[in-house]
């Protein structure tokens, strides 16, 4: 699967809640057999505005303090969720945990 294939597909929980879509794929480069690094999936982020992160959702990042509570905002209702709760056999992905253990942007 390629990631265009996966941005912008409609995402639901395991109760049947729409989440949005997913707005970003979280990868980690981890060393391949070949001494290359190679990126694994671990995760993609789900929400219902189109607004980019740019970072703000850190809470180390610097910037402009307006713009920065802005998209944290906006990003209020996105959610992280782990590869392995990613389910993509049917045209929408399901979630399989309920957005109430799903971890906000917010934190952390």
């Amino acid at each position: 699967m390629r990631a265009g294939d996966l941005i912008g597909r409609r995402a639901r929980d395991v109760t049947g809640r729409d989440l949005g879509a997913i707005r970003e794929i979280r990868t980690e480069a981890v060393p391949g057999k070949n001494g290359l690094p190679r990126l694994v999936v671990r995760g993609v982020i789900v929400g219902r505005t189109r607004v980019r992160l740019f970072g703000y959702q850190r809470h180390d990042q610097r910037g402009p303090a307006a713009l920065v509570t802005l998209i944290r905002w906006l990003h209020r209702h996105s959610r992280y969720v782990a590869w392995e709760d990613v389910d993509l056999s049917g045209p929408e992905v399901l979630v399989r945990r309920p957005f109430g253990e799903l971890a906000p942007l917010d934190r952390g």
